[in-house]
């Protein structure tokens, strides 16, 4: 129960955040900005999120968990009503900037939290109840799209509302004294070893390479065989899957143990983009958005709670800060190298995730292999 006023937070915060990321594209579109433009303003806040992971561990550790959400929540509440003060491009990519550092720093603060206050042997389980909160919110905050007029500058005080909103919880949240976390189940934080800390860190990047690179072109790729009427069903599936499987992932990563979680997401992100790249008919593909989702959604949680192994304390926030850097990594350059491949060949896209996976699928095998510990060691 005493998560409950973080994950409250969480939700108000993703909510408007969130809302705000697809807003700001929407909005310049209706306004005749130019594509090269609005890109350029969406990926500042990319390239912020990057810039904050190189200090997040320090501005965290200096101020504390609840300190720091509190000045996240306020400089992201800032940065949407400043939006309505301009139409000046670059201070829109300053601003944007900004919002993207204090939501990594956001991110940071939330999931080492999260990691730190879980029993070792449950940290799977935990990330699972966060991303899926996560998750929910992210898929609720698109609906504001709809049923509010994004041409009015007032749906950037609606973001700007949320984000305001979030600081409230933050009044009953207990800041968790992660030390004495670890200490009180009578584990040692120690830092696991060089191989496995590289193994998640890979697999963190190789998440925000797939993740990135399947919901900028999903839809796309979706259209050039023929499905666009049936687009927004295909991703709210994909979305959901990811959602649905969380929970289970979380429990099954805990019992059989990690790497071999990962294991199997990659199987199954690879068989589906198999079914999908030669099915000819629609029932084949049901499944197949399945086994994506289900896959693809799932292995960001499960290598960050492997790669943090006995962590505690700052070292905790630490590799939760380059996490989040390799996962940044990913989210810039999956979309550039996908978008690539999906303009030379039809299935660019599902041949992009074929060999992703297939690069990873082989680190994970020569990783069984080589690393001396059995698999589930890292908790």
């Amino acid at each position: 129960m005493h998560l409950v006023p973080l994950y409250t937070h969480l939700i108000l915060l993703t909510l408007g955040n969130a809302f705000l990321v697809t807003l700001v594209a929407v909005y310049l579109n209706g306004e005749g900005a130019p594509a090269a433009q609005i890109g350029l303003v969406g990926a500042a806040f990319y390239l912020g999120m990057l810039g904050a992971s190189f200090f997040a561990d320090r501005f965290i550790q200096r101020l504390g968990h609840v300190r720091a959400l509190v000045l996240c929540s306020a400089t992201l509440a800032f940065a949407a009503m400043a939006l309505t003060w301009t139409s000046l491009l670059p201070l829109w990519l300053v601003l944007r900037m900004l919002a993207g550092m204090a939501a990594a720093v956001s991110f940071v603060a939330v999931e080492s939290w999260v990691l730190g206050v879980a029993p070792l042997h449950r940290r799977s389980s935990a990330m699972a109840r966060y991303m899926l909160v996560y998750y929910f919110s992210y898929g609720i905050s698109q609906l504001f799209i709809d049923a509010f007029p994004s041409y009015t500058q007032s749906a950037f005080w609606l973001a700007a509302g949320l984000c305001a909103l979030a600081l409230l919880p933050l009044r009953f949240a207990r800041t968790p004294a992660l030390e004495e976390e670890g200490a009180a189940e009578g584990a040692v934080s120690s830092k696991p070893p060089r191989a496995e800390r590289a193994l998640g860190l890979a697999g963190c990047l190789v998440a925000g390479m797939l993740l990135g690179g399947i919901s900028a072109l999903m839809p796309i790729q979706l259209e050039q065989l023929a499905l666009g009427d049936e687009v927004g069903l295909y991703m709210a599936w994909l979305i959901l899957c990811g959602m649905a499987f969380q929970l289970p992932n979380g429990s099954l990563a805990d019992k059989v143990g990690k790497r071999t979680m990962m294991g199997v997401q990659t199987l199954m992100v690879g068989c589906g983009c198999l079914l999908l790249w030669e099915s000819d008919g629609i029932n084949m593909l049901i499944p197949a958005f399945v086994l994506v989702g289900a896959g693809a959604f799932t292995l960001y949680p499960t290598t960050m709670s492997y790669a943090c192994g006995n962590m505690n304390g700052r070292a905790l926030v630490r590799m939760t800060q380059k996490l989040m850097f390799a996962y940044s990594i990913g989210s810039l350059t999956g979309p550039a190298v996908a978008g690539m491949m999906l303009e030379r060949y039809q299935s660019g896209l599902f041949l992009f995730v074929i060999l992703l996976v297939a690069g990873w699928g082989i680190w994970l095998l020569l990783a069984r292999l080589l690393l001396d510990k059995p698999v589930g060691n890292a908790v």
